[in-house]
């Protein structure tokens, strides 16, 4: 319930949207870590080195892995102290793991330096950044995370052509320094002045509306697109884990983060093994994160508007088609297609992931829902990029796992599909309690 006595005012500028700014330059700095930059090193670095992909592929897993365990931590400390100073921490280690890692001699070095910066990404960054906006909007909810999802798109179609323009002119060494020293430039600051908890601490309520406004709404249920204030859900982690929604939703996005990553990572070598040229699949990779951006305002936008189950359920089922024309993709026209259709899906559905949880289940709860959530997740991630290097590695191409991907995008939205949100009970900001 809203307590009207708490003095909560509607600002001529709602501080939600300063908050959308400072997420999006933490997404953008963030995919300096994040697979399509790591698949522009593989090349280089298992060539110096000697590294199988596999072995290449290793230390990015393993941190992915610890990174879940350290969700399981961080999720509830989002809840109760915010991401500030939680964020303002991990980026100062992640940038910090990557000039480090320009100076690495042995095989040793780079595993230590990838987990802790992997750990660092998934366990804190990742997990903090996708928590944030959800607490800040409930109406307007699918576009701010849409808007703030931008910076992430920007950083995945900025930062592969100046990491590759850089391992092309002088390293890959030169490539790590410096894409650590921008997430050092562009996000520590912003993130340690501007972020807060949540819009209560400052007074405010979600979307900047008052008591008032919300006796003018109208109830709806959860995840039918039409969100109110009026109609938040509040459900505890002990009612979420009692839902089918909950078990269908993490084993939709688990699937999913064994294809994305596995695919993401090893997509350059992919293409270029393809006889592309490594400007052209670095190209390819930029048009992907491009059109995401596209498609995460679309989507974002039909979130608000459309049922949201079956909007992420159909997006996920186009998208299946995408891995299939994967397959033959030979030439740069055949890869720019890909290139634009997979991305305008995958960046519409990596929002509504975001959306949905919040959706279904509430605000109050949500870093430590999605700290029981993300770590499965990341398990799953930290699986996909090694299967397809074995893959490789055993049958010397990706056909094989590329067709297996498009498979388990399909069960993925099948599961989205029935997963159905809690009937939830007519009543100003409502709840669960007898779940």
């Amino acid at each position: 319930m809203i307590d009207s006595s708490k003095g909560y005012h509607k600002p001529r500028f709602y501080y939600g949207w300063i908050i959308v700014i400072v997420v999006a330059l933490a997404g953008f700095t963030q995919s300096a870590e994040t697979y399509p930059v790591l698949g522009v090193f593989l090349k280089p670095m298992t060539k110096e080195f000697g590294w199988s992909r596999s072995v290449f592929t290793g230390a990015a897993s393993i941190g992915t892995l610890l990174g879940g365990g350290l969700a399981l931590v961080t999720g509830p400390l989002l809840d109760r102290y915010g991401p500030r100073w939680m964020l303002t921490i991990g980026f100062i280690i992640l940038g910090g793991s990557l000039i480090l890692m320009s100076g690495i001699s042995a095989l040793w070095q780079y595993y230590v330096l990838q987990i802790i910066g992997r750990v660092m990404l998934m366990g804190v960054v990742s997990m903090a950044v996708q928590v944030i906006i959800p607490k800040w909007f409930v109406e307007k909810r699918g576009r701010a995370v849409a808007l703030s999802g931008l910076g992430m798109r920007a950083g995945n179609t900025i930062t592969p052509l100046y990491v590759q323009f850089l391992v092309s002119t002088w390293s890959w060494r030169a490539g790590t320094a410096v894409s650590g020293a921008v997430i050092w430039v562009v996000s520590l600051l912003p993130v340690a002045i501007f972020l807060r908890r949540r819009p209560e601490d400052m007074g405010l309520l979600p979307d900047g509306v008052t008591p008032e406004d919300l006796e003018q709404t109208l109830d709806t249920a959860p995840g039918t697109g039409a969100h109110t204030p009026r109609q938040e859900v509040s459900l505890s982690v002990r009612q979420v884990v009692r839902l089918p929604s909950f078990y269908l939703l993490t084993a939709a996005f688990s699937l999913l983060s064994i294809v994305l990553p596995g695919t993401l990572l090893h997509l350059i070598p992919y293409l270029t093994d393809q006889g592309l040229s490594d400007g052209v699949a670095v190209a390819i990779v930029s048009v992907w994160s491009a059109s995401g951006a596209i498609g995460g305002l679309i989507f974002g936008f039909l979130a608000e508007r459309r049922n949201i189950r079956l909007v992420l359920a159909g997006g996920i089922l186009l998208m299946a088609a995408g891995f299939f024309f994967l397959l033959i993709v030979e030439s740069p026209v055949r890869g720019f297609i890909w290139g634009f259709y997979t991305g305008l899906l995958g960046g519409g559905i990596f929002t509504l992931q975001q959306v949905v949880l919040a959706d279904y289940y509430g605000r109050d709860s949500l870093g430590a829902i999605r700290g029981i959530f993300w770590p499965v997740q990341l398990v799953a991630n930290s699986v996909g990029p090694v299967i397809a290097a074995y893959a490789y590695d055993t049958a010397g191409n990706y056909s094989l796992i590329f067709t297996v991907f498009g498979i388990l995008i399909l069960v993925s939205s099948l599961c989205i599909f029935l997963a159905r949100p809690p009937v939830v009970l007519p009543h100003p900001v409502t709840s669960l309690e007898n779940i």
